[in-house]
């Protein structure tokens, strides 16, 4: 059994403990971004593909989502980044999106560059995603989806967005990134992240101040 298939019968099992120890073994040759992308992000792929199938029933799928969440706060403890950054990052799932998993990835990137992080998790309701933004005035949005027909939830607040913060910048990521080709539906200046090395790269070069990458 490869390492993925692994971790995803440890998740489906509910054995945090198990699962921890893999990860971390897991860390002793990798960063922690890479594990994330590598390994944790396709086993919970492979349990979603359980899942689509019927071959788990839903109470099985969200256990092994209860210790990936577990796994990735304990991990968020650990952080200890280099330096503090003077920017700070809002992010969110759109309306009515409930996976969560990767942003919560998200926000660990980002809190390992030293980043201030406000997460405020899935499923969040547009007007109150805008007020958000009033109230703490972050130097970057991250919007996270999964399913194909989020589209219209993203557009729209993306929309009112760039409306009322034109040069704020915007990132996109979840896995709608790999079913639609996001760069022909929304703003050319909206930042579209299809894994966890691209935003590493985007903030290391500077994010918000550097390039596009998409």
């Amino acid at each position: 059994m490869n390492k993925i298939d692994q971790l995803a019968s440890l998740l489906l099992q509910g054995d945090e403990e198990q699962a921890m120890q893999l990860i971390e073994k897991e860390l002793t040759h990798s960063s922690r971004h890479h594990m994330m992308n590598d390994l944790l992000t396709p086993a919970m792929q492979r349990i979603g593909q359980l899942w689509e199938n019927n071959e788990i029933t839903v109470a099985d799928e969200h256990l092994a989502t209860a210790i990936c969440d577990f796994i990735l706060s304990k991990l968020d403890i650990q952080i200890q980044p280099e330096k503090r950054q003077e920017k700070t990052v809002l992010l969110m799932g759109v309306q009515d999106e409930e996976h969560y998993i990767g942003l919560k990835m998200v926000s660990s990137v980002f809190k390992q560059h030293g980043w201030r992080v406000r997460y405020l998790g899935p499923n969040m309701p547009e007007t109150h995603a805008l007020k958000a933004i009033e109230r703490w005035n972050p130097d970057v949005i991250a919007i996270s989806a999964a399913l194909v027909h989020r589209i219209m939830a993203i557009q729209s607040l993306v929309l009112k967005l760039k409306e009322d913060h034109p040069t704020l910048p915007v990132v996109i990521g979840g896995r709608i990134t790999e079913l639609l080709d996001l760069n022909t539906l929304l703003p050319s200046n909206v930042h579209i992240m299809s894994s966890l090395p691209a935003l590493e790269e985007w903030i290391t070069q500077g994010g918000p101040n550097g390039k596009k990458i998409s």
